[in-house]
């Protein structure tokens, strides 16, 4: 006789209800079946369904995503992602295998190279502005004086032109 607890070859599957409402960082190990609102991060090692009721306003990772619902945050599955026919997905997703469903709505950027999502993309451009603040003042100057003079005589130009 086994014991009850014993689930042998089976995955246990959590299923969040439609009802429920989270604020948080979530994290499971077993198969995660999605149907309320989530708000917030979620870090899963098996396979997460977002049902067609659920609504996430979060980045998630996962080993295999599937989204039926509405997700507004990156997806980066490790194996894949699946966007079905009734998803709604604004972010970007990062997985080796995409599919997207005709019928789905997606808005963003897909990245198949295999990479994880990039973490500190805006230090580069932090560092670029103060350059980019040094270079126009300098460039204006030497530009304003051009500008001036084509500004003052397209004027009368079109003032001679038009006399």
């Amino acid at each position: 006789m086994s014991h009850p607890y014993d689930m042998g070859e089976k995955k246990q599957t959590s299923i969040l209800g439609p009802t429920l409402k989270f604020k948080g960082e979530l994290t499971a190990n077993e198969d995660l079946v999605i149907q309320g609102q989530i708000e917030g991060s979620i870090n899963h090692s098996s396979n997460l369904t977002v049902g067609e009721e659920g609504k996430l306003k979060a980045d998630v990772k996962a080993e295999h995503i599937a989204v039926e619902g509405k997700v507004d945050g990156d997806l980066e599955g490790r194996t894949s992602v699946v966007v079905k026919d009734s998803a709604n997905v604004a972010g970007n997703i990062y997985s080796p295998t995409v599919t997207l469903h005709e019928g789905s709505t997606f808005n963003g950027r897909i990245d198949m190279s295999g990479n994880a999502k990039p973490q500190e993309e805006p230090k580069p451009q932090a560092d670029s502005k103060p350059q980019a603040e040094a270079k126009p003042e300098k460039s204006d100057e030497s530009e304003d004086k051009p500008a001036e003079s084509k500004k003052a005589s397209a004027p009368k130009k079109r003032s001679a032109g038009a006399a």
